[in-house]
């Protein structure tokens, strides 16, 4: 797994995974930024199986050969996003962490079974340190499943592609936009990401995550509700939050909109005028949300 943290030098290709199929995006960084191309291919049946899913070459062949063509013939290197529902990010606690970083793997890895006693599957682990909430340490923690990961690995590798950034999309999201969303906020400012298959809000601070909330979809909108209600409460007693000063929602459930009444400030929607984008990012994220994710994930680090 490609440490989501770290920022290497990527390129403008970017593969959204699913386990029907694969979305490709060229990002544009050069005025106008936007997404110069993108394209939606189906997984042809039965090249990803399982539970969690196991990729086969087959499985990207038609979406890299269409990338490399858009590309002409230019493309050995990418970036690749994933679902939420296939990743487990979750803030750590620590009394203390030893001063390697073999050891600190070793911890987080120990600690990962004890909270996640129901997980049998093995799990390849990244992490970063959050500020702390008392004498401790926290650290974010992102964990998947390392036969899902080694699997999209291997099938990028054997169509002549290497990934330099593996993540889920809300990790893509708050990393890769974290600046920009930081020079449009006054303070403290929240992402929410609700898709069909999970919910997630994080609280940024001083640029860095002092909050991350990961949840199933829930079938109604009152628990998530209740979910941001009972985490700003975390947020503004446990961690002496100062109060959000903006909140920013990319929505993709399909669900009806969260009442406003929920929010500390009126959210505001990733859109392109938001993020200085061409206007027509909007039409192709409108037709595949997970370009957002796309967008976010060479924007952060180029």
């Amino acid at each position: 797994m490609k440490l989501p943290f770290f920022k290497p030098v990527v390129p403008p290709h970017v593969f959204c995974l699913r386990a029907d199929g694969v979305t490709y995006a060229s990002v544009r960084l050069e005025p106008p930024v936007g997404i110069a191309e993108s394209r939606f291919f189906n997984c042809p049946a039965g090249t990803v199986t399982g539970d969690p899913p196991r990729f086969t070459r087959e499985a990207i062949a038609e979406a890299v050969e269409a990338a490399r063509r858009l590309a002409g013939g230019r493309l050995s290197r990418a970036s690749a996003v994933f679902p939420d529902g296939w990743a487990k990010v979750l803030p750590v606690e620590f009394d203390a962490l030893p001063s390697a970083p073999e050891a600190v793997q070793s911890m987080v890895v120990w600690k990962l079974k004890k909270l996640l006693p129901n997980e049998k599957t093995e799990m390849t682990v990244a992490y970063r340190e959050m500020p702390p909430a008392g004498e401790g340490r926290r650290l974010l923690v992102a964990a998947a499943p390392a036969e899902t990961l080694g699997s999209i690995e291997q099938s990028f590798e054997e169509a002549g592609v290497r990934l330099g950034s593996l993540v889920p999309e809300s990790l893509a999201l708050f990393e890769g936009l974290g600046p920009l969303l930081n020079s449009r906020a006054s303070g403290d400012w929240a992402l929410v990401h609700r898709t069909k298959g999970s919910f997630v809000l994080a609280i940024s601070s001083g640029g860095r995550p002092v909050l991350f909330r990961q949840r199933p979809a829930a079938e109604e909108e009152a628990s998530q509700g209740q979910e941001l209600r009972l985490s700003l409460s975390y947020y503004a007693e446990k961690l002496k939050g100062s109060g959000l000063s903006a909140v920013f929602l990319h929505d993709s459930s399909g669900q009806d909109a969260l009442p406003e009444s929920v929010f500390p400030v009126p959210p505001s929607r990733l859109s392109s005028s938001l993020l200085g984008a061409d206007g027509s990012l909007d039409e192709r994220v409108a037709a595949r949300p997970e370009l957002m994710a796309a967008f976010a994930a060479v924007r952060g680090r180029a």
